[in-house]
């Protein structure tokens, strides 16, 4: 699924080499908010290790503005309520957290983890 390259993409692409340096716009920050939903997703399904989403997100949260803070909590709460992942590009997505679609979401964990350990 390519919607898993933008996630990384979109992540970079805001923060740039460090998280400090930029912020995230609207779109950008729901679109986060909706693949953190879909990652909790494939935690209470034991497909990826639990707790890492709420880890990330907790390490995340130093670097966004109150407005990034709201936005990402309406891309989780709506991505939740639908199942679905926000790609600003194209909209809604469907997100079936199944093996493959987990396996996808571990590594754009791994890819976050990354950028916020620099």
């Amino acid at each position: 699924m390519k919607w898993c390259h933008v996630f990384s993409g979109l992540f970079f692409a805001a923060f740039g080499s460090t998280p400090a340096m930029a912020e995230m716009s609207k779109g950008v920050a729901r679109s986060a908010g909706s693949f953190f939903a879909a990652a909790v997703s494939c935690e209470q399904r034991d497909r990826i290790q639990g707790g890492q989403t709420e880890a990330l997100r907790a390490g995340l949260d130093r670097y966004l503005t109150q407005d990034n803070r709201r936005w990402l909590q309406q891309g989780f709460d709506k991505g939740t309520r639908r199942a679905q992942v926000f790609v600003p590009e194209t909209g809604w997505t469907p997100f079936t957290p199944d093996e493959a679609g987990c396996y996808r979401v571990q590594g754009v964990l791994d890819d976050y983890k990354m950028q916020l350990s620099d």
